[in-house]
């Protein structure tokens, strides 16, 4: 009996000595693979957060715009791939026109011809006579100032194709007695050292301000654009009076856009450029009226406060090259890459809008849309008001 119970203690023993053997290496296991699935959360919450991160970088790319620049920059480079082709086989077709032709007979002697640069010179001379026979006497515009008859019309740019209105030019008029008006071309000069036509051009953009906030307080938001030469941009004073002016409201700064022809942009002098600056600096836009061509630097600029650029409709329509390298297709899509609106001025009829339409311009403007028409009393001040209704 004592051998049998000590032979079962003992394997009792060696029970419990390996059963505590095996949970103690069950448990190093455990301990192990929790381990190794902690060590893997933790690598899972890194790509988690790598995941994320990437997630809200797309998030905040706008995909739409950059794939309509790359739609765009496709299409241009489809058109110029075209145009290439086409001028390359008119080259080779050209080149084998002439070797199959004929030599061409000997040029006969030549003759005393007129001078070139005489008959030039001679051109130019009376291109300058015409200019002083037609210039307008500064005393018309005097005159008018001093007596109150200058009118303020409005003309306005829309939008296509549903012909929403984008704003107005403002178009100054002289009345005269018996309900005459002179269009700016009747009664501007050609040149002035009065002052006279600076004077009128504060006049109109004191007034466009009016205008913009008046039609602000009714409801009717509008902007307004107003004609400036290098009369106004000469007056430094004038300028940052008319600056403080337009600062006092952000609103009117933002919906006065200033308008002069794209020559004598191109023709600023530093000083004049500083002036134009100002304007700029506050928020004031700046549209380029009878551009010459579209080939310009569009990224220079919209960074010196250019907004819109206005083309003649039929020179665009009937002689695209004389504009853009480009299908008048591509033009208003290159355009708007840049920010800057394309205007297409001086439309007179129906057929015009229709090859706008086609050609995705997105503003126009002309007297077959709309002529100017006076400003509403209710937008003009007291003064102005007293003035209309004396003619």
């Amino acid at each position: 009996m004592d051998a049998i119970l000590v032979t079962g203690l003992f394997a009792l023993t060696c029970f419990v000595i390996i059963e505590a053997m095996f949970r103690r290496r069950t448990e190093k296991y455990l301990a192990q693979r929790v381990s190794e699935i902690a060590q893997q959360l933790g690598v899972v919450a890194r790509t988690n957060e790598i995941m994320s991160d990437q997630v809200n970088y797309l998030s905040n790319i706008n995909v739409n715009n950059r794939l309509e620049d790359v739609e765009a920059d496709i299409s241009v480079l489809g058109t110029v791939i075209r145009e290439l082709a086409e001028a390359v086989a008119e080259v080779e077709e050209a080149q084998a026109t002439q070797a199959m032709a004929p030599p061409p007979p000997p040029a006969p002697a030549p003759q005393s011809a007129p001078n070139v640069s005489s008959i030039n010179t001679q051109k130019r001379h009376a291109e300058n006579v015409d200019e002083e026979e037609v210039d307008v006497p500064i005393s018309i515009l005097q005159d008018a100032l001093a007596e109150g008859r200058v009118r303020q019309y409005l003309q306005p740019i829309v939008t296509l194709p549903h012909r929403r209105t984008l704003g107005y030019d403002l178009v100054p008029k002289v009345s005269q007695p018996g309900s005459k008006l002179l269009s700016a071309h009747e009664f501007l000069p050609n040149s002035d050292r009065t002052g006279t036509i600076s004077e009128l051009e504060q006049m109109l953009v004191r007034q466009a301000a009016n205008i913009i906030h008046r039609s602000n307080i009714a409801g009717e938001p509008t902007s307004l654009f107003v004609p400036i030469s290098y009369s106004l941009l000469n007056d430094v004073d004038a300028c940052e009076r008319l600056v403080d002016l337009v600062r006092s409201n952000r609103a009117v700064t933002a919906s006065l856009f200033l308008t002069m022809e794209e020559e004598k942009y191109s023709r600023l002098s530093d000083n004049q450029r500083a002036a134009l600056s100002m304007f700029v600096k506050i928020g004031v836009g700046i549209c380029l009226d009878k551009v010459r061509s579209l080939r310009l630097n569009f990224q220079d600029l919209y960074a010196r406060g250019i907004k819109y650029v206005k083309a003649d409709t039929q020179r665009f329509i009937e002689d695209p090259q004389s504009y853009s390298d480009l299908h008048n297709a591509d033009v208003a899509d290159f355009v708007k890459r840049y920010d800057v609106g394309l205007i297409m001025d001086n439309v007179v009829q129906e057929e015009q809008i229709l090859m706008l339409l086609d050609d995705k311009i997105p503003f126009a403007q002309g007297e077959h849309i709309a002529p100017p028409s006076p400003v509403r009393p209710d937008l003009l001040g007291e003064q102005q008001k007293v003035q209309s209704t004396a003619y």
